[in-house]
């Protein structure tokens, strides 16, 4: 018999696998995912790939191609607003928290100098990478910020949204100049929660959280308006 505890844990391996092919492009919306395929790259039998993609479909990451299978789920502005929405107050009061722990004497120093570094890293031209890079620091400057609210509430409602944040980003930062302009505010964020200024974090992150919603939503809707004028 084989062990419970095996199924789930290769299930969530391939889950996860399938996530990051998404997250970085290798599949995309339109693209038809074969249990067979799949099993194959991932050296696995059909079943925890079949498990891994029912989740997928519950989350909303992947819907139904016809009578074809599974593709990526497109990202819709409006949807993407709604996401924004919460997490800009999540995000708000995990700046607030921060700011007020940084005040108190209270911030863990290796998570501040991780944000730091992060900083850094991606207002230097010559370190800052590519677009991948760009996405993954951008999500470690967030996941950073939610661990040193000290309130792991936020980072654990806010977890399961991150898959749809991730494409954002690379949605978003596939525009180069929209780079800089997105650090200039991480930077102003972590000033505010460096000075121990809960006011000021708060409002910076949501400001920043609606930017982003903002800009995103455009140019989703940009691409949205030029596919359909294609179809006519």
């Amino acid at each position: 018999m084989k062990p419970f505890a095996q199924e789930p844990a290769l299930t969530e391996r391939v889950r996860d696998a399938i996530l990051g092919a998404i997250v970085d492009g290798t599949f995309r919306t339109g693209e038809r995912l074969a249990q067979e395929d799949l099993a194959q790259r991932l050296g696995v039998s059909r079943q925890p790939v079949s498990h891994a993609l029912n989740l997928l479909k519950e989350q909303g990451i992947l819907v139904e191609l016809g009578r074809k299978g599974l593709t990526v789920a497109p990202i819709e502005a409006e949807r993407l607003h709604q996401l924004y929405a919460v997490r800009g107050r999540m995000d708000a009061l995990a700046a607030g928290l921060a700011a007020r722990r940084v005040k108190a004497g209270d911030a863990p120093a290796d998570i501040l100098r991780e944000i730091e570094g992060l900083i850094a890293e991606q207002n230097d031209p010559k370190r800052a990478g590519g677009l991948a890079r760009w996405v993954e620091t951008d999500v470690a400057f967030h996941i950073a910020i939610y661990r040193l609210s000290a309130n792991p509430v936020i980072e654990e409602m806010a977890r399961p949204q991150w898959v749809h944040f991730r494409r954002s980003m690379q949605a978003s930062l596939e525009q180069p100049e929209t780079h800089g302009p997105v650090w200039k505010q991480h930077k102003a964020i972590f000033s505010a929660i460096r000075a121990g200024d809960p006011v000021a974090a708060e409002r910076l992150a949501l400001e920043h959280a609606e930017h982003a919603a903002d800009r995103t939503s455009a140019w989703l809707k940009a691409g949205e308006k030029k596919r359909g004028g294609l179809q006519k």
